[in-house]
């Protein structure tokens, strides 16, 4: 059977050198070009006007299926893009008949359990691992990233800037699906223009990575597929930067009992002269620590949760050990990771978060002069 080629123009633009589309000899080298090659992804295809860069996470990622399970699946790739957004690859070969429905299921139950479950910190390790593995330092992969590569900006800043980010878009379920092949089928492609026209906060894509073998050399061409003009008009209002919510968007979104609490949660920040980071779906807020000369979240919301994060407030252990040990003991958080503990806004917790929230405002105000 006659195989796609394309030609490349020899230096002297005498001859054409053909090259013949071939196969990949295992999943396993689409999937090693992918982490080698971020590119291969075609971020100037999915966003023109911003085109996307990409972060390596880790590949053969774990995900979770319930809260403090042990991994669960294996995505094949996570990246972050220069928004921190997660963005979900799976590869598979057009050979491979699971290109299809179970794919997707795959790909949502990755989607699904990942946003729910993983923990930020958890996130920044394996990046860091990862950066570390290839010799490269993560702070600066993330500026080189970002575009934010000033040795003169706040020590620190922008890296949390960044991460605070990405935690808004995974409580959000502001992510990317990018299924990779060396083929898509036609089922699969439709499936992918549909998901992605309906579904308002995810962005879902198939990128086919084909590759073409010279007698000297190989080349491999991407093409993103699923960017339909109904797609892009409802997804890339702005630059294709989602713009950050505020507070009437947000609490619009949330039912009654949650949006008094959480407009309290903005008050009463507001008047002790806290800040307020707002992302895409979710709200932090945010201290100024003096002697450290930089801003620390400590609390999330968003429409169904409360969070509080410790991260990137400087407690010593033992600090933060008592801290965890009182919030926990008002019943309403549970572990999320190892910086973060978590709330469901629902009727058994709400009525006892206001005094949560007061208690951890009064500590706060007790931690922010001594750092």
């Amino acid at each position: 059977m006659e195989r796609d080629k394309i030609f490349l123009v020899g230096r002297d633009r005498g001859e054409l050198i053909p090259m013949e589309a071939t196969d990949y000899t295992s999943e396993d080298e689409l999937q090693a070009y992918l982490a080698r090659y971020p590119d291969l992804l075609a971020g100037h295809q999915i966003n023109p006007d911003a085109p996307r860069r990409w972060l390596l996470v880790a590949r053969e990622m774990g995900v979770p299926g319930d809260e403090g399970e042990a991994d669960r699946w294996s995505l094949d790739h996570l990246f972050l893009d220069q928004d921190g957004i997660p963005t979900f690859v799976e590869c598979k070969r057009a050979s491979d008949t699971r290109t299809r429905r179970e794919v997707v299921a795959q790909m949502l139950d990755y989607a699904a359990n990942g946003t729910q479950y993983w923990p930020t910190d958890r996130l920044r390790q394996a990046a860091a691992e990862t950066a570390q593995g290839e010799g490269k330092s993560l702070d600066e992969e993330i500026r080189t990233l970002t575009g934010n590569e000033d040795p003169d900006l706040d020590e620190g800043t922008d890296i949390e800037d960044y991460w605070d980010q990405v935690e808004a878009n995974l409580r959000a379920g502001n992510v990317r699906l990018i299924f990779v092949a060396d083929e898509v089928p036609k089922e699969l492609r439709r499936l992918v223009e549909f998901m992605n026209e309906k579904m308002a906060d995810v962005e879902v894509l198939a990128v086919t990575i084909k590759q073409y073998q010279g007698e000297e050399t190989n080349a491999l061409v991407p093409q993103v597929i699923g960017l339909t003009q109904a797609a892009r008009d409802k997804k890339r209002p702005e630059k294709g930067r989602k713009a950050p919510t505020d507070r009437l968007q947000l609490l619009a979104r949330c039912p009654q009992p949650a949006a008094r609490f959480l407009g309290m949660v903005l008050d009463l920040a507001e008047e002790r002269g806290y800040i307020i980071y707002w992302g895409t779906g979710t709200f932090s807020v945010r201290a100024f620590l003096p002697k450290h000369n930089r801003r620390a979240s400590f609390v999330y919301g968003w429409p169904t949760g409360f969070s509080y994060y410790f991260s990137d407030v400087p407690l010593s252990d033992q600090e933060a050990q008592t801290l965890r040990k009182q919030l926990l003991q008002f019943g309403v958080f549970r572990e999320h990771g190892k910086n973060s503990l978590r709330a469901d806004l629902d009727d058994e917790t709400l009525p006892k978060l206001e005094e949560v929230y007061s208690f951890i405002l009064d500590r706060m105000d007790d931690i922010v002069p001594r750092y």
